[in-house]
């Protein structure tokens, strides 16, 4: 597993204290380091190393 899989399991199990939201297609979280206020990250909940590697949908 990589460091982003280990999240989404910390975020499904209910122990990502930077939860915001569970969308259709992953989780909003907040960085574990602010420089920037109202900063996110969405994880998406398929796994890939590349953004071109994820299916397109119609």
């Amino acid at each position: 597993m990589c460091t982003v899989c280990d999240r989404i399991q910390e975020t499904i199990e209910g122990k990502n204290r930077y939860f915001v939201k569970e969308l259709e297609t992953g989780y909003v979280i907040l960085g574990d380091y602010q420089r920037f206020k109202g900063y996110t990250l969405f994880l998406c909940k398929v796994h890939a190393t590349e953004i071109h590697f994820l299916e397109t949908s119609s």
